[in-house]
């Protein structure tokens, strides 16, 4: 009996110790958005369960927050309210704006306390990359969730009209002739569209910006961010190429057109080519029924687009417990990765980070 005592005290301790241990977990949440169509609020939370089974002292929440532009918003409320998210995958457009309102945390110390210098750190990742990450001399983000338009066309249509799908369009000119050329009417009708962009607000602004770059200019000025250009005769051309596929060459539905339907348009062969994001590339994959390529934007001058997408940012005010769990969520969710069994791979960094051992 005494021995039975004994054992039951001893399994009771061990429960009391085991039940302290998991109670002392630092707990965090990571906002993150799903701003095009696909898998990724799945992945995200794969990717989540995954980083806690490996650190059994942070215990980290996935929290779907939405749209690029939701997720900014609740994440200032979450600020002002005196509760931050741990980290933030956060739209590039808006870490400046943390940054100027002294709301997000500077990462070199961090960095630095791991024994890198912020040099190195970064070198990790794709030079393009580091505008969104790295700016007034100090890393304000990680890259981790990034993008650019891409042009996706329907290889059937393409073979249909007589065009060649191993060599799409690379320039303008040649753009707007595969456009007409796959556009076909019936009467003053038009059963299928040469080519679909999207047209609602922070999508098709993004496009311009690439299109805008393509033809040799600048959207704005780097070494003054907050002055943006509407006028230049590199945005006009731009302009110019995007309204006369509506009104002069009839190859483009009018009209304001949301990703979601470009998408469908794809699919359903009302399009032959759309510009899309990188980031749908998985769900047009799985989708499209049609042989399909995909290639770079046409250039006018140069092949040249913008950094879209997001990266992983830490606010201020949280206690040291949690800033070193943010840490170590954000180093590993950028840290060199093997593809996962199954269809597909998580959205890690192994999309925006230069090339190096994948990490079993």
């Amino acid at each position: 009996m005494s021995r039975l005592a004994s054992a039951a005290l001893a399994a009771a301790l061990t429960f009391s110790l085991g039940s302290g241990a998991a109670l002392a977990a630092t707990e965090i949440e990571m906002f993150f958005p799903v701003p095009v169509e696909g898998k990724l609020a799945k992945e995200m939370k794969n990717l989540v369960d995954r980083f806690n089974a490996e650190h059994p002292d942070i215990k980290a929440t996935a929290v779907y927050t939405g749209s690029y532009d939701e997720t900014n918003i609740k994440t200032r409320a979450a600020i002002k309210a005196g509760r931050p998210p741990a980290a933030v995958i956060m739209s590039a457009n808006f870490v400046l704006e943390y940054q100027i309102n002294d709301e997000i945390q500077p990462l070199d110390p961090l960095v630095e306390a791991d024994g890198q210098t912020p040099d190195a750190f970064m070198a990790q990742f794709w030079p393009a990359l580091h505008g969104n990450a790295r700016f007034a001399e100090k890393i304000w983000a990680v890259p981790f969730h990034n993008s650019t338009p891409l042009l996706y066309f329907n290889a059937d249509h393409f073979r249909e009209v007589g065009l060649d799908p191993a060599n799409p369009p690379a320039t303008w000119a040649e753009w707007v002739d595969a456009a007409k050329k796959l556009t076909v009417r019936d009467g003053d009708s038009i059963k299928r569209y040469g080519l679909m962009i999207p047209g609602n607000y922070d999508y098709l602004g993004w496009i311009m910006t690439a299109l805008t770059m393509s033809n040799g200019g600048l959207y704005y000025n780097p070494a003054f961010g907050g002055e943006v250009y509407y006028d230049t005769p590199s945005m006009l051309g731009a302009l110019t190429l995007v309204d006369d596929m509506v009104r002069k060459h009839k190859v483009m539905p009018s009209g304001v057109t949301d990703g979601k339907a470009v998408s469908t348009g794809f699919f359903a062969g009302q399009a032959s080519m759309v510009l899309l994001s990188t980031g749908s590339l998985s769900f047009i994959r799985e989708n499209m029924k049609a042989d399909y390529g995909v290639a770079f934007v046409p250039r006018n001058l140069r092949n040249a687009v913008a950094i879209g997408g997001a990266s992983l940012i830490m606010p201020k005010g949280l206690t040291p417990e949690r800033q070193k769990a943010s840490w170590t969520l954000i180093k590993w969710l950028t840290a060199p990765g093997c593809p996962a069994s199954g269809a597909g791979s998580p959205a890690t960094s192994r999309r925006t980070r230069a090339p190096t051992t994948c990490r079993k």
